[in-house]
Parts: C-alpha cells; sequence; structure tokens
C-alpha cells in the first residue's frame, strides 16, 4: 500500500475512525483502523460491533492494499505531525509514514479477521436527506435526557422520527424526558427508530463538516452517509415508551423568566443541594416571586428570588436541579417558561423562542 495525503485529511479521518474503535475487545484488529486502498479509492474503516464508519480518504493513490494500524496511535502520531504532506507506505509488517521533517514506523495487525462492514444500502429500507444543521440540533436537544443504565435499552436510545416534513427527536430515562420537533422541508419519511445514545457523539463527530446527510432506516441499523463517507449505528429493537401521555395538557402555575437568570440561580444552587440534588421551587403569583432554594447540611444554605412573569396558583414543589440545569444549558432562546402542571405532578420547561423544545422533569417526593 502506498498513498500521499495531506496531513489534515489524515488527521480529519483518523480522529472520526479511532473514536470509533474498541482497544478494549479480545481481538486486537477492533482496536484498528484499517485502511483500504484499492483502485481509485481510499477508505478508513473502523468498528466496535455496535457502530461502524468508513472515512473515505482524499488522497493520490500509487499502490493498491489493506493495512490494519492500533487506532489510538495512529490517532497520537498524527495529531503530533507539523509536515503538510505525507507519504503512508507498508514496509514488511510496517507502516511508514515520510514527512519532510522526519519518519516513523508503526507496526501493523493482522488485518484478515477484521470483519466486512454493513451499512444500508441505498434502495434499501426508508431513507431521507436532511440538513446537518437540523440533525445536529435534534440529537444534541434531547441525548442528554436519554438513560445511562442499559437495563432499559429503549431508555437509553434516542427515537428518530420523520413524518409529514418534521422531524421529531425523544429521549427519556423516566425521571425526564426531552422532546423537539424541527420542520423538514422534504416529502420523504420513516417511523421511529431506536439510536443508542452512546453512538450519539461518533455519529455528530463524523457528520458535522458536511451540509447534508442522508438517513437510511433498515432492519436492526441505521446509516448515515455525507461527504465524509457514512457511519452506521445499532438499532434499539423495542418500543419506546407512549410519552405523550404523560405530558400534561393543563398547568395550575407558570413562571416566565431570562434564560441567563435561570441559569445563574440554577448554578448557584447546585452547589448548596444535598446529596439527592434536590431543589425546592415556589411560584407564588399571589406575591410576585419565583423563588428557588437548597439547603446542604455540610455546605449551607440558598435563596434565589428569580426575575418572572407569574401566571396561576401559589405552588410549592422539589425537583432534582441537576435535571434543570442540564435542560438550561440547552435551551437557545433568551427566556424559558416553567409550568407545573399541580403538586406532585411533572413541571414541563420550554424555550420561548423555540416552541419545538418541550422538557418535563418529574418531581422529588421527598
Amino acid at each position: 500500500m502506498k498513498i500521499e495525503i495531506l496531513r489534515e485529511n489524515l488527521e480529519k479521518a483518523v480522529a472520526i475512525a479511532s473514536k470509533v474503535s474498541n482497544k478494549n475487545l479480545s481481538l486486537p484488529v477492533f482496536g484498528c483502523v484499517v485502511i483500504v486502498v484499492e483502485g481509485d479509492r481510499a477508505v478508513l474503516r473502523a468498528t466496535n460491533l455496535d457502530l461502524s464508519v468508513e472515512v473515505i480518504l482524499k488522497a493520490k493513490i500509487i499502490q493498491d492494499g489493506i493495512i490494519a494500524i492500533p487506532a489510538h496511535i495512529l490517532a497520537q502520531t498524527t495529531s503530533a505531525l507539523t509536515d503538510q504532506k505525507l507519504l503512508l507506505k507498508t514496509s514488511g509488517n510496517n507502516l511508514v509514514i515520510d514527512g519532510e521533517r522526519g519518519t516513523t514506523s508503526i507496526a501493523l495487525i493482522d488485518p484478515s479477521e477484521f470483519p466486512t462492514l454493513s451499512y444500508v444500502k441505498d434502495g434499501v429500507g426508508s431513507s431521507a436527506t436532511l440538513p446537518v444543521r437540523e440533525f445536529i440540533t435534534a440529537l444534541k436537544s434531547v441525548s442528554f435526557a436519554a438513560s445511562t443504565s442499559s437495563v432499559k435499552p429503549e431508555l437509553s436510545s434516542i427515537s428518530l422520527t420523520l413524518e409529514k416534513g418534521e422531524l421529531v427527536a425523544v429521549a427519556t430515562d423516566s425521571f425526564r424526558l426531552a422532546e423537539i420537533k424541527i420542520p423538514i422541508k422534504t416529502k420523504n419519511s420513516f417511523n421511529s427508530v431506536l439510536i443508542p445514545a452512546r453512538n450519539v457523539p461518533d455519529i455528530l463527530r463524523a457528520i458535522e463538516s458536511g451540509v447534508d446527510v442522508e438517513v437510511r432506516v433498515g432492519d436492526n441499523q441505521c446509516s448515515f452517509i455525507s461527504d465524509f463517507g457514512h457511519i452506521t449505528s445499532r438499532t434499539i429493537d423495542g418500543s419506546f415508551p407512549d410519552y405523550q401521555a404523560i405530558i400534561p395538557r393543563n398547568y395550575v402555575a407558570s413562571a416566565t423568566c431570562l434564560k441567563e437568570d435561570a441559569s445563574r440561580a440554577f448554578r448557584k444552587i447546585s452547589i448548596f443541594t444535598d446529596s439527592f440534588n434536590q431543589v425546592h421551587i415556589s411560584l407564588k403569583a399571589s406575591e410576585k416571586t419565583f423563588t428557588v432554594r437548597a439547603v446542604n447540611a455540610s455546605v449551607g444554605e440558598t435563596i434565589d428570588h428569580i426575575p418572572a412573569v407569574l401566571e396561576g396558583e401559589d405552588i410549592d414543589i422539589n425537583f432534582n436541579a441537576k435535571y434543570i440545569v442540564d435542560a438550561l444549558s440547552i435551551v437557545v432562546g433568551d427566556s424559558v417558561t416553567f409550568s407545573v402542571a399541580g403538586a406532585g405532578k411533572p413541571m414541563v420547561m420550554n424555550d420561548v423562542p423555540n416552541k419545538g423544545f418541550t422538557y418535563l422533569v418529574m418531581p422529588m417526593n421527598r
């Protein structure tokens, strides 16, 4: 194998593929990235059996070949190189990287046990081409709310649906729920597909430099195709909870305030919360006050009054402060509304300018 490539192009491709490889698996080849050079095409491949990626290498082809290189070694090496142009070639059982400032030799691994990467081929299943910017917004807006436990796979996933020109992304860990609806100019559609939330960072890293991404939904897998190549995630075989049933239709009290005021107050509250991250929220329309309070016997106590427009009844209720801070970091508008359905019932946060974003958090009983 022999190719000429710009360091920048190699570094970008390796950064995407090396994160997907898994050095903890029993077969050493799964901790590698595989370079395949054939005809007029060069690609970089990696997999961890849950996620697989193929990145197109923008390179000058000199000689065909296939090699497997330990991913972490190649990633660290390429990030440390300063040469603009590089020559990659095999010499015996080594990959030699030649540049103007020096030469590096990396020991190779037998690529024969590296699996053939599957992906959803064109014309198979359902597909739609989406703007990358909107697709990234959808994933980032909800992925934080997915469960980190693997006990219930459907709760550790993100539900994606495209129907009637609207992309809907939802995630929940049963204590909170995030949903975003984004209008998309397309006549195509696909039913709910569950993408493991742990795969989202790698998917975002792969597609972020493109303009559009084609989403192909097949049997037990979903592929994302763009200018970089393609990345394919295993999908969860199960049903996402019927979350619409738990979103309140009516509220007894609400407060609308500036996002920055709420963020500062809850960041300070987080310093003083107890081991349960409990924050006491008081909405008193009769007194025109929106108050948050936290007490920790070993740290102290803090009370904040947030300037807000209040409506409805007076109500006091407890929530997990971390869940609220997480949601405030996602809100992009200047204002946010906190709406409470009643004592012991959920609170819903809405990004006031962005009507498509809804965040629900369950109250704490203690």
